[in-house]
């Protein structure tokens, strides 16, 4: 390579991180400017979810006074904007707290249903796909299974495992984080969150399953016809290893990217999820601010996973090029 190619190489990326950083951003603050001017706009308003749907006008307008509520919509989605920047986030109308330490609070038990659920579903898809890639047969009878759960509503799949293993096997506990009788801390602890994790876990999963089946299935079949694999065949490499070898390895890029493009949809599912199965996690509190009217807690809670999911957007590309040097993420230049 050029000297010169390789000197600019790092400046490159310098700049190409500043961009995505900066488009990023603005993305936020549009999206979350949107999102503030329908929660204001939303019936009742901030301030009568403060004074109580039976105050007075006047008590209304007394309190929108108190809270700055009633000056314009572009003033205040500053003085919002400003606010976070400084970690101030706002108090929780239905919870008088602070919304960051709520928001804090709740994202460890979604971190661990996320991440549990896409773990299982990256690894199982991975290794259903490459399987039903290699066998024609064995192949359409999973992808039309793969199809049909798809399909299948996460609420409906959530009932039927709680249903099932749950409420009339009793092999799982079937609401909450961990037994309130169970001590704090220690092995015993963090197994009986585990053991409670199970239904929640598989829940999300057994959907985003079908779909990195789909995708590294898709994916094998394009690999399987490539010069290299007749190449290996040729030189009586073992089928199994050129599947498990050669064709895993470049699947897995197209995998990593999907699993970071999906960030946005699981915490779709997890809001569902919490609610069925009383985890008390970001969707679960979302479901609850919704239904308060908490409108600082709504704006936290989504302006945290707008964040999350433009950054896991870009994340996916740096990976994807990583993982794969014949890829150029989008957010880099050529030199």
């Amino acid at each position: 390579m050029p000297a010169a190619l390789t000197a600019r190489a790092p400046v490159a990326l310098v700049l190409s991180g500043l961009r995505a950083l900066a488009s990023g951003l603005l993305a936020w603050l549009l999206i979350q400017a949107l999102l503030f001017a329908l929660v204001q706009s939303a019936p009742g308003g901030p301030a009568a979810a403060l004074a109580g749907d039976y105050a007075t006008r006047e008590t209304q307008a007394a309190v929108s006074r108190s809270f700055a509520l009633d000056r314009p919509v572009a003033e205040q989605f500053v003085s919002f904007v400003a606010r976070m920047a400084q970690g101030d986030w706002g108090i929780s109308y239905h919870f008088r707290r602070p919304v960051f330490g709520l928001i804090a609070e709740r994202l460890v038990p979604t971190l661990l249903l996320m991440l549990g659920a896409l773990s299982i579903a990256v690894v199982a898809g991975r290794a259903l796909g490459l399987w039903a890639a290699a066998h024609e047969r064995g192949g359409a009878a999973v992808a039309a299974a793969t199809s049909a759960v798809y399909a299948l509503p996460v609420f409906w799949v959530g009932q039927l495992l709680m249903l099932g293993p749950g409420l009339e096997l009793r092999w799982f506990p079937v609401s909450g984080l961990s037994d309130p009788r169970q001590a704090a801390g220690g092995i015993a602890a963090a197994l009986d969150i585990a053991w409670h994790a199970v239904l929640p876990v598989a829940t999300l999963a057994l959907q985003q399953t079908a779909f990195f089946l789909t995708v590294a299935h898709a994916k094998a079949r394009l690999e399987l016809g490539q010069a290299y694999v007749r190449a290996a065949r040729a030189r009586g490499i073992p089928e199994r290893a050129i599947l498990w070898g050669h064709v895993a390895r470049n699947v897995s890029p197209q995998l990593a990217t999907a699993a970071l493009n999906r960030v946005g949809m699981l915490f779709t599912g997890a809001v569902l999820v919490e609610t069925l199965f009383a985890w008390p996690g970001l969707g679960r509190l979302l479901s609850s601010a919704i239904l308060n009217r908490d409108h600082p807690v709504l704006l936290g809670v989504f302006g945290l996973i707008v964040a999350v999911v433009i950054a896991s957007s870009v994340a996916a590309d740096i990976v994807q090029a990583r993982l794969d040097p014949r890829i150029e993420p989008r957010h880099q230049p050529r030199p």
